[in-house]
Parts: C-alpha cells; structure tokens; sequence
C-alpha cells in the first residue's frame, strides 16, 4: 500500500468479524445482493449502546490503520468506549473487485462506504447514536458524509488530515498512479492474468511524495530516502489492481457538495455533530484550506492543527513522535467534552 498502516506501541489485537449486507444498492444505482462489510472491535458495548465510536479507514488503509491510538487512555479509549473500527467498501476484508468481479465490481464512492458503516453498526450492534465516528484521510471523508445524511448517529466526529473534497492536487495524484497501472503492459485492458506488478510499484512511488513533505525528504539521506521509498512500492504493489484503482478513484472523487448542487457549505452546514478538525499544518496532498472550511460551516466545529514536517502522514501513530502525543490529548479531551 502507498500509505504506512503501522501501529504505535502494543495495540488491543481485538475481535474480528464480517457482516454481510443484503441488497446493498449503490449510489451509481448498480446493486450486490450480499456486501460484505469487515471490522475489528475493542471494549466493551454499554447496555444503552451509546458508548461506540466507529473508526473509519483512510484510502490506503484497513480497519487496522487507527491501531495505534486505540486502547486504555489513549485517544480513543477502550475504558470508556466500544471501539468498531471498519475496512470500507474495496479493501481487507471488505467487499471488493479482486473477489471476482474486477472491472464489473459496482463504481461506488465515499458515501455509498458511509452508508454501508450506517447499516454495519444497525444491524450488526443494534447501535442508533454513536459517541463519534472518526477516521484520516478518506476515513475523515466517509466520517463527514456520516454526519451529513445521518445527522443523528454520531454525538461527535473526529477528523484527522480531512477536506471537503478532493481537490486538484489529489486527483493529479490518482491520474497518475492509475496511469502507471494502465500502461503496464501486463495490465491487458483491465483483463490481466499476472499482476501490472512493474505499474503498481510505480504508483506507489508516484504516491508517495505527496504524501509528505520536502523537510521530510531532504532530511533523509539517499539509502534512507530509498528505502522509505520502497516501504511504499512494496505496500502499493501488494494490491490488486482494480482494487487499488477503483479505491483511490473514489477518494479522489470525494466531494460533500455534490448530492447538494455543488453547494459544499450547505452540506457542511447539516452537521448537527460537535466536530474536531485536525489538519496537518503541512499537508500537501489534501492542504489546509478545505480543512479551515469544514471548520468555518460546521456549526459546533473545534480546529487545531498537528504541527509536523511529515505532511498528510503527520497523523500516523508512531512510537514517541510528539504529533502522536499531541493527536492523543486533543482528542481525548475532546471526546470527554462531546460526552
């Protein structure tokens, strides 16, 4: 994968599980008769079934990627919540094209992954009113699409390196990588037999610079560069391709305003949830201002942003990093408030 899915210190291994959804039509209008819908679970669920928070995946990532600021006292603190931490619609243990459909999988987007989170946590837990939902990246995406046509689910929503949309820098990006992908000659019109595995490597190299910053860059020596580098060639290549495309099509896709005519702050303004909006001050890919927009629209919206040199993977929970402390307070305290 292009992005780093590794934890901080010890996290809970949890419990797994996969829901399948019945009929699950998408927004495209194409429908499955049995999505299914993968999680990780850590706590314990409250007799009201109002102590759950659902961690949502960003584009590159499974229900595994928030690992490092779940358990007792941290960020989201399995003391005090049921923690449902999900693979969205196209990756892990999620409904996805590699399952044998490839190039005829349903296109779907952000929203169609958040109402498939809405239905997961209804029939599976019985849960109608979340403490919050909370992800990065595209996780943040599928968390404001959540708060926007269930205004009534989440008490509170956390989101870490978030934008109201995609914007040109990240679908630039995308075009790119998808590019990579389907010049490869093994890629055979989306009909491969053997992986496009010389495009996928070439994705995730085109991917990853963005994903940090030039401080980050420049400070790592050239085998130290490389070697970070190929962490996210390997990650990348280890997709399968029409998985990895339609996945980062949809995030690139993102964009709150369109159900809406376009108008992102009237769909920002049907947040009814207290919102904590955490950008990393040197983000690239998604930048600040889409950020400081959510913040501005949304009704009971706190903004803080992560001081990092590591750009829009500053969020990730690293052993001792200060952006992992300083993440873990805010939104501790923050989540205290909102109860």
């Amino acid at each position: 994968m292009p992005h780093d899915d590794r934890p901080a210190p010890a996290p809970s291994r949890g419990t797994e599980g996969v829901h399948t959804l019945a009929r699950f039509r998408f927004e495209s209008g194409d429908e499955l008769d049995a999505l299914c819908v993968g999680f990780v679970t850590h706590g314990t669920l409250n007799a009201a079934r109002d102590n759950a928070i659902l961690i949502l995946p960003g584009t590159g990532n499974t229900r595994h990627s928030a690992d490092g600021y779940i358990g007792p006292g941290r960020a989201f603190d399995t003391g005090r919540h049921f923690v449902i931490a999900t693979d969205a619609i196209g990756a892990g243990t999620s409904s996805k094209p590699s399952d044998g459909r490839g190039a005829g999988f349903p296109r779907y987007g952000v929203r169609d992954m958040a109402r498939a989170a809405q239905q997961l946590v209804a029939e599976r837990f019985g849960i109608t009113r979340l403490a919050a939902a909370a992800g990065a990246s595209m996780g943040a995406f599928q968390s404001l699409e959540l708060a926007i046509h269930f205004p009534d689910l989440p008490r509170a929503i956390v989101l870490l390196v978030p934008a109201a949309r995609s914007g040109s820098v990240m679908r630039q990006a995308v075009r790119a990588m998808v590019a990579a992908i389907t010049l490869d000659p093994r890629w055979q019109g989306g009909a491969y037999v053997d992986a496009p595995r010389a495009g996928l490597e070439l994705a995730g190299r085109l991917y990853y610079p963005w994903t940090v910053t030039d401080a980050h860059l420049e400070s790592l020596d050239s085998a130290a560069l490389e070697a970070e580098a190929q962490v996210n060639v390997a990650r990348s290549a280890a997709w399968d391709a029409w998985d990895l495309i339609r996945r980062y099509e949809a995030s690139a896709a993102h964009d709150v305003g369109a159900p809406f005519g376009g108008d992102v702050a009237g769909a920002l303004a049907r947040v009814r949830a207290a919102a904590l909006v955490m950008p990393v001050a040197t983000d690239r890919l998604l930048g600040v201002d889409s950020a400081r927009a959510i913040a501005r629209h949304v009704a009971r919206a706190e903004y803080v942003e992560v001081p990092s040199a590591r750009g829009h993977l500053g969020w990730r929970a690293i052993a001792g990093a200060p952006e992992t402390a300083f993440i873990d307070r805010h939104v501790a305290a923050f989540l205290a408030r909102a109860a």
